[in-house]
């Protein structure tokens, strides 16, 4: 038997994607550092360094919305493999830039690369997942605790390559490390089938389960897509203004970045939490109550002075966005819809405007008030959400009960 062969008997397909999900954002995060890094060294400004920061994340954004559509036609592998191709490239030209601009210029390929990446593979992770919606809920949850992974070991290996590769690769090091591992990502996709039998299917048992009702299941994706907006803003605008804020506290770089990891710390703790759980789906108290925690988690960010106080704050923060991304993952996927892709590129699409529009936001509202301010602009974005999802909420309960009402009345004749 051949090595390669044997290497896919000995790892099942869900696990080979999710080894992709955290090499994935493990190479985001490597390169998000780097370009800033590198951007500094370069004599960015600090105003160039925000666009450096929002410029992917806008592009990724807009490719999402068509490129779940895109695998729903052309297959899943053909658009992830087409990502690793242009985000190698993108993060290998950025070994050659020497001024600020052409970071800029190639920043837009990288997001446009990785946004061939998410929506596929996400809705990929539910074509071979056999076992129906509680294995789904579990993958789901073993797919999130993958690339929750790779965002924290990420900044660390680029921190460690800017600071050690220097005598030899210049500040060429985190990018080149970032090109090997997605090229590794493109030969291990290959290995992963379309399609398994059983794949994307009810289980047995769950044959006789009552399902929610359509308009309730389409109303509950749409509010699960709204409040993870919410938690996505928060945390893109966290990363700008607590940066500013440590350093101007005197905090220490490490402090800063130890600090601002709470937040993926208390997601990836709700993502663990939320693996073996069922029940909480198409229920409203699971996002309002999300929603509501972390509005008066970013209370207390704004009022903080030390890290441990705001460390708390974020990890509480971080928690309720776990509530939210599940939701809006698991709303996205479950079904036999042929759509997966489409909503699954909506549901990345509305998550990656939340981290574009919070740091644009944040400059704006720290320049004209306060460093502190944007958290509480943060804290009052959240119960408006919590507001809107509550009478969306309402609407579509009020209407799905006189239609039973009205149902019942014609059956019985009265």
């Amino acid at each position: 038997m051949s090595r390669p062969h044997s290497t896919r008997q000995r790892i099942s397909p869900i696990y080979r994607i999710f080894i992709a999900a955290l090499v994935m954002d493990l190479c985001v995060a490597v390169v998000g550092l780097a370009v800033q890094l590198r951007g500094g060294h370069l004599g960015a400004s600090p105003s160039m360094l925000g666009w450096l920061g929002t410029v992917g994340g806008f592009v990724y954004a807009l490719g999402c919305m068509v490129t779940g559509s895109l695998s729903d036609r052309f297959g899943r592998k053909l658009l992830a493999s087409a990502s690793c191709m242009l985000c190698g490239l993108a993060w290998l030209a950025m070994t050659q830039t020497d001024s600020p601009w052409q970071l800029l210029a190639i920043l837009p390929f990288s997001g446009a690369g990785i946004s061939l990446f998410w929506p596929p593979v996400q809705a990929w992770l539910s074509e071979i997942t056999v076992g129906g919606r509680e294995r789904l809920n579990e993958n789901i949850g073993g797919f999130n605790i993958a690339w929750t992974i790779g965002l924290f070991i990420g900044p660390m290996i680029a921190g460690v390559a800017w600071e050690y590769g220097q005598p030899a690769f210049g500040p060429n090091l985190p990018f080149l490390i970032a090109v090997a591992f997605v090229a590794g990502m493109f030969i291990l996709l290959q290995t992963i089938p379309a399609r398994v039998p059983g794949g994307g299917e009810v289980a047995p048992q769950e044959t006789e389960v009552v399902l929610p009702h359509a308009k309730v299941a389409s109303r509950f994706l749409h509010l699960a897509w709204i409040a993870n907006f919410a938690s996505w803003f928060g945390r893109g605008l966290n990363i700008v203004v607590f940066t500013e804020l440590g350093t101007r506290s005197g905090f220490s770089a490490s402090t800063i970045g130890t600090t601002i990891a709470m937040f993926l710390a208390g997601q990836l703790l709700m993502f663990l939490y939320l693996r073996d759980r069922s029940g909480w789906q198409y229920r409203l108290w699971p996002l309002v109550g999300s929603l509501l925690i972390s509005a008066g988690a970013w209370v207390l960010a704004w009022v903080a002075q030390s890290p441990w106080v705001f460390g708390i704050a974020f990890a509480i923060a971080g928690a309720g966005s776990g509530v939210t991304y599940v939701s809006s993952l698991y709303y996205s996927l479950e079904g036999q819809e042929v759509s997966r892709g489409a909503r699954a590129g909506l549901h990345e699409a509305i998550l990656g405007s939340g981290v574009f529009l919070g740091p644009l936001l944040a400059g704006q509202v720290m320049e004209q008030f306060s460093l502190r301010a944007p958290y509480l602009m943060t804290a009052g974005v959240f119960v408006g959400v919590t507001i809107v999802v509550y009478l969306a909420w309402l609407q579509m309960h009020n209407g799905v009960r006189r239609a039973a009402e009205q149902a019942r009345v014609e059956v019985s004749g009265e």
